[in-house]
């Protein structure tokens, strides 16, 4: 993943020049219980001062500092102690026209990567991503659909994307104005043409509440086609982390269990072949990370086996292509 959960619609994030800097996010509804202090390994002597307060101090997290919520994101997502993470995610994709929503088909996804903390706070992440369309009923990964607005039956591509190289500034929010190579792969040329971008990036907000914390990322990244007569691509997604905040400020975790929830809108895929067609799509799923094959969803992991053996069978050769 870069910052963001890498799902298989994601324009790439580049490592560009960006224009940004640090707002605070935060949202503060600290509550959180002495039985949480105490699995944290904290004394009673440090509970003077506020929460928020003891909590930064005993830990070095701070979450108005966006280095600090940037490296717990990837603790989050990954570890610090270089091993591959292992992101799933399982969602349903629905088009969007005239305000009225239909359901079109399931996105079953899986992120590889490994990630490090730079001396400034940025991270490097090293990543590739297995991608698969479902039929909504049964499960099966999809060869074609029948667009219920056009009636044209299409192809369906599944998705191996990367291996590429990102870092992620640790900034509450930047913008990023960057290109793309001309030479892609098939799989990235069916998800976007080759163009220039606009990508913006939020990070946050983090909320506390009683022994659980959040954190939001949101993104947004508009695709130029350099083709003046093909369509501009849009993307816009958000991705929020769940975890214990006892494990959050808890020093000695070098990776922290957590839940993941994303929301995506997109303009139309150009596989899908909609033209002109008003509209868009909206996403909404939900996900995890493991540290190991066996630990992917079972479904996940079989197609992953049928479609892509050697990827899944050794992720750090796929992931030593770019150096990781």
């Amino acid at each position: 993943m870069a910052l963001s959960f890498s799902v298989c619609d994601y324009l790439d994030k580049r490592v560009g020049a960006g224009e940004g800097g640090m707002s605070n996010r935060t949202q503060h509804g600290f509550g959180i219980s002495r039985r949480r202090v105490i699995a944290a390994g904290l004394t009673t002597a440090a509970l003077g001062g506020g929460q928020a307060q003891w909590a930064a101090a005993a830990t070095n997290f701070n979450p108005d500092d966006p280095a600090s919520v940037l490296r717990t994101v990837f603790r989050m997502r990954g570890s610090e102690d270089g091993r591959i993470a292992m992101g799933w995610l399982k969602a349903r994709r629905f088009g969007v026209v005239d305000a009225e929503v239909t359901p079109l088909f399931g996105m079953v996804t899986g992120t590889f990567g490994r990630y490090r903390v730079l001396g400034d706070g940025s991270i490097v992440s090293t990543s590739f991503e297995l991608a698969f369309y479902t039929d909504l009923d049964s499960g099966e990964v999809l060869e074609t659909f029948t667009m219920p607005y056009t009636g044209k039956t299409i192809t369906v591509p599944r998705l191996l994307l990367g291996p590429s190289k990102s870092t992620t500034r640790p900034v509450f929010h930047e913008l990023i104005k960057t290109g793309y190579d001309a030479e892609r792969t098939d799989s990235e040329t069916a998800m976007r043409p080759v163009g220039s971008t606009r990508f913006e990036r939020w990070l946050g907000p983090v909320t506390v509440k009683d022994d659980d914390i959040w954190i939001t990322e949101a993104s947004s990244a508009m695709l130029i086609p350099a083709d003046p007569e093909a369509d501009k691509v849009v993307y816009s997604e958000s991705v929020t982390s769940k975890a214990a905040y006892a494990d959050v400020i808890n020093p000695d975790l070098v990776s922290i269990p957590s839940d993941l929830s994303y929301t995506g809108i997109t303009s139309w895929r150009p596989w899908m072949q909609m033209g002109d067609y008003p509209g868009h799509t909206t996403s909404h799923g939900i996900g995890g990370r493991v540290f190991d094959v066996d630990g992917l969803p079972a479904d996940y992991r079989a197609m992953a086996e049928r479609y892509y053996p050697a990827e899944i069978a050794d992720p750090g050769a796929v992931l030593a292509k770019v150096g990781a």
